[in-house]
């Protein structure tokens, strides 16, 4: 999809989420090519960080920009081409199997798409430990929150903080965590996908043809029936 000057420039100064629902940055400017299509996105990230980011990481939503993270971006590039080559390698065993192409054919296709997987689970394998790090800090995070939540639930019941005080802490406490868990319930998804893309044969089971309803032919004659007079 192509992302013009135009549908950009609203969310300009903006803030930008993930897909969690946290505030990572602020749209500060954009990048695009001679046809006027946008090919990064400028963003501040924490006041003091800017960062140039493909285009292709953020959606665009009538509520705001989401910003994808980049394990999430990149573990979804492998699974969509470990799929695709799985289907490839699915058809070409089919076509040969139906002798819909010759040997020679067979052989050539069936070495680039063996070839491709390959580099692929390559790929998959920085991925994965990509995902694995991802996760690891989200189990530090979420140690850190609770511990932080167990010190000002221990304040507040020793009556040294107000209910006020204690309210609005714990519920950014509450949301934090629960940011936290669903962004590792995403990762430890994407990590199961993809190892059993890895791991999963081939399905070599024909392709069944689609069957279509027969309709009578109009050549046909029609039945005749014939009424006698009373």
């Amino acid at each position: 999809m192509h992302v013009s000057v135009e549908m950009v420039e609203k969310y300009l100064g903006q803030s930008i989420r993930d897909p969690y629902g946290r505030v990572v940055g602020t749209l500060v400017s954009f990048y695009s090519d001679s046809d006027g299509y946008v090919t990064d996105l400028e963003v501040c990230l924490g006041e003091t960080v800017f960062r140039q980011i493909r285009v292709d990481r953020f959606k665009f939503t009538s509520e705001g920009i989401v910003l994808k993270p980049e394990w999430e971006y990149e573990a979804e590039k492998i699974v969509q081409r470990l799929e695709r080559l799985k289907k490839r390698l699915h058809a070409i065993e089919d076509l040969y199997s139906k002798k819909e192409i010759p040997r020679h054919a067979y052989d050539l296709f069936k070495k680039k798409l063996e070839e491709s997987l390959v580099k692929t689970k390559e790929d998959a394998k920085k991925v994965k430990e990509m995902l694995k790090k991802r996760m690891n800090e989200l189990e530090d995070t979420l140690v850190e929150l609770e511990k932080a939540f167990t010190s000002i639930k221990m304040s507040y019941i020793a009556g040294e903080i107000s209910d006020k005080t204690y309210k609005a802490a714990a519920d950014q406490l509450r949301k934090h965590i629960e940011y936290a868990i669903n962004e590792k319930d995403g990762v430890k998804k994407y990590l199961e996908r993809i190892e059993k893309l890895e791991t999963q044969p081939i399905d070599l089971t024909p392709v069944s043809p689609q069957v279509e309803e027969e309709i009578p032919s109009q050549t046909q004659p029609l039945p005749v029936v014939v009424i006698e007079g009373t």
